[in-house]
């Protein structure tokens, strides 16, 4: 079996760092590991190139034509599209009518947009113009959103590698309760509210608050936050380079992740984001528990908790929780985020037997 990753290049980028990138690679992987070999085939590069990473094939093109051109003549068995410019769907829709022998056509859904049209837009393109492979969906709501009229539509988690996931006795105890927040230093992300809460924690001796931190330097917003976190005493903030992909940088999220006991993740919105947040399932596959807001599946992922705080009253809320909570409860939080992790089962070996299995037409 011979499968093609398709997309822009922006959005599926191998060395990227990113829930759709994350998503396809974590997958790719298991995928070369059951024998199947895997191509990436993205446009909008710079330049017509060929590489190969991990027994992988990079296949960039200027061109959304010359991408085209390259799935008609490797004969893929299947082509699983990630994200095309709104300019090229028509087109390619027509490519895959005519080719509908040539491969089965697959999609990954991973957004969810606040627009109800753009929503519309978004979900309904497959049922204009039909993909004759699977439709896949990441979160519960999309899958919903479609399940009446796609018959072919397929609920698929995001992979978490399995060098994530411990059990219970594996979780470090310590008389310091760890509180991070990991990701891009982004009022969209939350981080001003993370901001008010480790200041309001400062004197609480029993936390240890970090902030581990992704800016973007061409975000003014963020570039301020940022400047003025590496000169405020109170916090402790660590300045995260994960714009690329590496091992590396996978080993280091996966040892941050240990070692936290508390992750705040307080979007303001899920649409910044993919619709089921990787970072929540690695969080979880860590035995994190998760302060974090009930936006969109989020409660049915995370699993009835104390942890789900309403964005109303966030701040406050999160405080009252955190100084009252005892090292007791923090256990018990890991032992119900362990059964939940057993029940949805998204370890990446797992999710890539579902995949497999659905592209066979299980």
């Amino acid at each position: 079996m011979k499968i093609a990753f398709f997309g822009l290049k922006e959005a599926l980028d191998y060395f990227q760092i990113g829930g759709t990138e994350s998503f396809v690679r974590r997958l790719s992987v298991e995928l070369i590991r059951n024998g199947i070999g895997v191509d990436y085939v993205l446009y909008g590069g710079r330049e017509n190139m060929e590489l190969k990473y991990s027994e992988i094939n990079l296949n960039y093109f200027k061109t959304f034509k010359d991408a085209l051109n390259l799935i008609e003549d490797r004969k893929y068995n299947h082509v699983v599209t990630i994200y095309l410019l709104p300019k090229d769907r028509l087109e390619y829709a027509l490519f895959r009518r005519s080719n509908a022998q040539l491969a089965l056509f697959h999609f990954v859904y991973f957004n969810w947009s606040d627009s109800l049209i753009k929503r519309a837009l978004y979900f309904n393109e497959a049922r204009l113009f039909p993909y004759n492979g699977k439709l896949f969906y990441i979160s519960k709501r999309q899958y919903d959103y479609v399940k009446r009229w796609a018959k072919n539509a397929v609920y698929l988690l995001p992979p978490v590698p399995d060098e994530y996931f411990l059990e219970p006795e594996e979780k470090p105890v310590d008389d310091k309760i760890k509180i991070t927040f990991l990701g891009r230093i982004d009022p969209g992300k939350g981080i001003n509210e993370v901001i008010e809460i480790f200041k309001s924690l400062k004197d609480d001796r029993r936390f240890e608050c970090s902030i581990y931190g992704i800016h973007i330097p061409e975000h003014k917003e963020s570039f301020k936050i940022h400047n003025w976190l590496k000169n405020e005493k109170d916090i402790k903030y660590i300045e995260v380079d994960r714009q690329k992909y590496s091992p590396e940088v996978e080993e280091f999220v996966i040892n941050v992740l240990r070692e936290t006991d508390i992750l705040l993740q307080p979007y303001q919105r899920l649409s910044s984001t993919i619709d089921t947040p990787l970072l929540l399932l690695e969080a979880m596959a860590s035995l994190c528990a998760v302060i974090t807001k009930p936006f969109g599946n989020i409660p049915e992922i995370y699993g009835k908790s104390s942890f789900l705080i309403s964005p109303e009253n966030f701040v406050v809320d999160t405080i009252n929780l955190l100084k009252s909570i005892s090292l007791n409860d923090l256990i018990e939080e890991r032992k119900r985020i362990y059964t939940q992790n057993l029940i949805l089962n998204f370890k990446s070996t797992n999710i890539a037997e579902k995949f497999i299995e659905s592209l066979k037409g299980g």
